[in-house]
């Protein structure tokens, strides 16, 4: 499943305009995961913070997207009453991923299937709890929590696996935007736990960006750009974008000043997205380094 990560472009004008802060999707209401409807759980996107050796909660498999969605939620939640620092929304080049499979039972009990994994995709440990009711799933997520903590403790944080990308043409930027961003993004992985590559090559990902900029009524611009993560098969797995407001013209010839921040700040995106795509496909499951 295609999937949207929305990110801050930290555009680093010369000009002395301070730019905007960035609109993110708005927080919606946390339903209980066993009710009859669980609607939809939106949240923003963030990072656990660069430097921090965390846990990436990935979605539930096998169950509603919403309830995936959800159990992934109050996971990280879980996780970080115990002191783990953990999100369900992306992460960094440090993070362990904590991958999962829901299965019906037939006695209406929830039984899910819990994998740790190091960043290069091998397994630490696996368990299946059985939930039936949200009280129980609760006390499972606490239990998750002290079953990760010596893990996290002794965890090689250094990724020994690195996905191969290739970074083709950027699109739609004036001036010399479209080859410096690609530029860009291509020095922003290779310094990352990836290999980038001419052109794609079997198993590996490709990542490309559209640009567009719009003329506000108050003179100002609105630059957007998404970057789309495809694996060697031609098939999007996700996109990373990133939208601001700057002063009108400032990006209309020259974009060094902000080509390299705009990709620094989407990496992370990038890489997420695959390790995401990767542990979907049962890849954490096998041990395996994250490639399709």
């Amino acid at each position: 499943m295609s999937q949207r990560i929305s990110l801050p472009l930290r555009l680093r004008l010369s000009i002395a305009v301070a730019a905007l802060p960035w609109a993110v999707a708005a927080c919606g209401s946390v339903p209980q995961p066993f009710a009859k409807d669980a609607p939809v759980l939106a949240r923003a996107s963030e990072l656990i913070a660069p430097a921090t050796e965390g846990v990436s909660v990935l979605p539930v498999e096998g169950v509603a997207d919403a309830t995936g969605r959800l159990i992934a939620a109050l996971t990280a939640e879980a996780l970080q009453d115990h002191g783990i620092a953990a999100t369900d929304k992306a992460s960094n080049r440090a993070s362990l991923f904590l991958a999962s499979v829901g299965a019906r039972q037939p006695d209406g009990a929830l039984a899910i299937t819990w994998t740790l994994a190091r960043p290069d995709g091998v397994v630490l440990g696996e368990r299946t709890d059985a939930i039936a009711s949200d009280e129980a799933l609760a006390a499972s997520l606490a239990s998750v929590a002290d079953w990760i903590m010596p893990y996290r403790a002794t965890a090689d944080s250094e990724a020994s696996g690195r996905p191969a990308i290739a970074v083709y043409p950027v699109s739609g930027a004036p001036g010399d935007g479209n080859g410096l961003l690609r530029r860009a993004m291509g020095l922003a992985l290779g310094q990352g736990p990836a290999e980038v590559t001419a052109d794609v090559v079997p198993g590996g990902y490709v990542v490309q960006a559209d640009v567009s900029l719009t003329r506000l009524k108050d003179g100002r611009d609105r630059v957007a750009v998404s970057w789309a993560v495809m694996d060697s098969r031609g098939r999007e797995i996700g996109t990373v974008d990133q939208e601001n407001v700057v002063p009108g013209g400032s990006l209309d010839r020259r974009w060094g000043a902000v080509a390299a921040p705009i990709a620094e700040s989407a990496v992370d995106g990038v890489l997420a997205l695959i390790r995401r795509s990767a542990a979907a496909r049962g890849e954490l499951g096998r041990g395996r380094a994250a490639r399709p």
